[in-house]
């Protein structure tokens, strides 16, 4: 694209990680069944007033501090009259004025580099409604309905679809690695509006711009951006107008299509929430929270690489996943060796998970079981034959490892008499090969005997023990 500059600027709507609302006790969840999980003052009732959730502000506070935004020390909150459906009491409860962060940036890297996004704004708002449009109706459910939000809103400064990808991947990161929220795009903890105008090279005015909503996948924001800037290419080279309006990305079609046009900007008619007094956050208060703030995902990737001597592909394979890291780390800080854990994790682990298309804290596998079993195995308890049989039973079921190897007789022959008697036959029975090639070739002889072994006991000898007397018996033979 040689003709024009590309501007973008990305709004991100990210809900808030608390067991509750943001102005009400009525519980955060999703999936259950429909206008459950509401109270009075979601619904709009009159007198039912407000109060702040301190965890959302806390969620807030750390955001901010992550995306090295001025934190606002007065919490004030504003109306932003809203007469739609999806907030039954005609308003929302939002942060025109004074949001809780301003002037960040955050830095990302791809094939065109490393640069730092500036972020003009982060503020809490509330949730809407739920719609679902069907049969020329629209189904409403108001257990979303004020659920706590922070709106990250960047500056214009994006320039083409690879730096978005870069920008919305490393909030993620950032923001998921807090515990701020779950950030996921599938079930709209994570949403993203896209705006976009063109403008010639050195003009320094704004071409309109064109704003997509609600994209909900990575693979989505990527051709959104892309189709929409040969959108608005094609029209200004054939001295068409670019009009101002709000699209959506169409996936049957793979296009943005129009929703709405905007004429005019909206009057909102914004004022001072009256039911939530200004709230002071004290340094102290908002530094025991920075103080206290989980490790960010760069931090981890340094200490995996440095410390565990891991890959960068392995690292990031591993910081791709919340719940995959944070059982990584429950298994290390159970004393397991890092690189074994990793090798579990991106076999054995991974392949279920996948099966399954769940996440693993869904499943029942612990740390405790991989801690164990990688003990067990060092010790020459297990083998790795019975690892493959007993992760997967661990992953469907709460299980204590050691009594289910007792009950399946899933342990090594590791008592040297036993396996004396059992290499004697065998030794026997290939006397001659062991005569004429053991002074040549003696590793050769040693693995074959040791392969006869594992035959006939199906795998269940301790290789270790067993290769030690394999060794000794065949030295003395003459």
């Amino acid at each position: 694209m040689t003709n024009f500059e590309i501007i973008i600027g990305i709004e991100n709507h990210v809900e808030l990680k608390t067991k509750t609302k943001m102005f009400s006790d009525a519980p955060v969840t999703y999936g259950l069944h429909q206008n459950t999980m509401v109270n009075e003052i979601d619904l709009g009732y009159p007198g039912a007033l407000p109060s702040v959730n301190k965890k959302g502000v806390e969620l807030a506070v750390l955001a901010c501090n992550a995306l090295k935004m001025k934190i606002n020390k007065i919490l004030r909150f504003d109306r932003k009259s809203y007469f739609y459906s999806d907030l039954p009491k005609g308003f929302q409860i939002t942060q025109q004025f004074h949001p809780i962060g301003k002037e960040g940036k955050i830095e990302i890297e791809n094939s065109n580099g490393k640069k730092f996004i500036e972020i003009e704004r982060l503020h809490i708002e509330e949730d809407t409604a739920k719609q679902i449009h069907k049969d020329g109706k629209t189904y409403i459910d108001y257990n979303r309905c004020g659920v706590g939000l922070v709106e990250i809103v960047s500056k214009p400064v994006l320039k083409n679809s690879e730096d978005v990808i870069s920008y919305i991947s490393k909030l993620r990161e950032t923001l998921l690695f807090l515990n701020v929220s779950d950030v996921k795009m599938n079930e709209g903890s994570f949403r993203c509006d896209v705006n976009i105008s063109l403008r010639p090279f050195g003009y320094e005015g704004f071409g309109n711009k064109v704003e997509i909503k609600n994209l909900n996948s990575l693979g989505n924001v990527k051709k959104a951006i892309d189709f929409e800037i040969k959108r608005q290419s094609e029209l200004l080279l054939n001295n068409k107008l670019v009009e101002q309006e709000t699209r959506r990305f169409d996936e049957n079609i793979q296009e943005t299509v129009l929703m709405r046009k905007k004429t005019d900007a909206i009057d909102y008619k914004y004022f001072r929430e009256p039911n939530i007094f200004p709230i002071i956050l004290e340094d102290s208060w908002i530094n025991d929270v920075i103080n206290n703030s989980p490790e960010l995902a760069n931090v981890k990737r340094l200490r995996f690489v440095n410390e565990y001597n891991f890959s960068i592909e392995d690292t990031n394979f591993l910081l791709n996943d919340y719940y995959l890291t944070k059982f990584f780390e429950e298994c290390v800080t159970l004393g397991a060796n890092p690189k074994k854990v990793l090798n579990y994790i991106t076999s054995d682990i991974k392949s279920l998970l996948n099966k399954d298309n769940i996440s693993i804290n869904q499943s029942q596998l612990l740390p405790k079981n991989i801690v164990e079993i990688i003990n067990l195995l060092d010790e020459g308890i297990i083998s790795s034959k019975h690892v493959k049989s007993i992760i997967p039973i661990c992953f469907e079921n709460l299980t204590n490892v050691k009594e289910l190897i007792d009950k399946n007789n899933w342990k090594l022959i590791s008592d040297k008499s036993e396996i004396v008697k059992l290499l004697e036959p065998i030794i026997d029975k290939n006397k001659t090969l062991i005569q004429e090639n053991y002074l040549n070739r003696p590793e050769r002889v040693e693995k074959t005997i040791m392969g006869e072994l594992m035959k006939i006991t199906g795998g269940n000898v301790n290789p270790k023990v067993s290769m030690e007397i394999i060794s000794l018996k065949l030295k003395n033979i003459k």
